[in-house]
């Protein structure tokens, strides 16, 4: 859940997935920090279990690592309403490495709703003979809402591709749903719901469940 943090804080997330048709889990913790000069970094580590045969369903069962990604960023605050966020992603798997920068701008409207776009350009580096690498465009478009403690956001996503991505076609696309409550100063859960691809192959979809606790310090 792409939820900024306050100025000069650092909050640790735990997030737990689990799609329907693959069945399988996924477990992420990450350390969040942000500072008062707009800069923030992140780093997080996954794992993931379940989807293999009979493992299907069990939490837990054939855990194997996922990724471990790490990110940095600069907020540049235009004005009151406006705000520009270049940034960059590393992802680091069994077998690849993905590059993602990116430039996220956003306006903020005084009644609370939020408007924002990304673009990202994700360089995955294959490390495996054989194995070419992925270079994908990814357009990002955000609407949300702040409450006093609140928040809900959807996300839409779409991907152009050199490689395969979905339905045997390079083009993939991806709708998310975030809501989030901040009981107080040290507790903030929060829920996802998405809907996304199966597998390169096939025009199935899926849904993806998220549900997470972000604990500030």
């Amino acid at each position: 859940l792409g939820l900024p943090c306050a100025l000069s804080a650092t909050t640790l997330d735990f997030r737990h997935e689990y799609a329907d048709t693959t069945r399988i889990h996924k477990d992420r913790i990450a350390i969040i920090q942000s500072f008062a000069n707009g800069i923030g970094f992140y780093v997080d580590a996954s794992v993931k279990s379940g989807g293999v045969n009979s493992e299907q369903d069990k939490f837990l069962s054939d855990l194997v690592t996922n990724a471990v990604e790490m990110g940095l960023s600069y907020n540049y605050q235009l004005n009151q309403n406006i705000s520009l966020q270049p940034g960059i992603i590393f992802e680091s798997g069994s077998d690849t490495a993905i590059y993602k920068p990116y430039l996220r701008a956003q306006y903020r409207f005084d009644n609370g709703l939020y408007l924002a776009g990304r673009y990202r350009y994700d360089y995955a580096r294959k490390t495996q003979d054989g194995s070419d690498d992925e270079k994908t465009n990814r357009l990002d478009g955000y609407i949300g809402y702040n409450f006093n403690s609140a928040r809900v956001e959807y996300n839409y996503t779409q991907m152009y591709s050199d490689a395969l991505k979905y339905d045997n076609k390079k083009t993939n696309y991806e709708h998310n749903v975030a809501f989030s409550y901040r009981i107080n100063e040290m507790f903030t859960p929060y829920i996802e719901v998405g809907n996304v691809a199966v597998n390169k192959n096939s025009d199935a979809r899926q849904t993806r469940y998220r549900v997470g606790l972000q604990y500030h310090f």
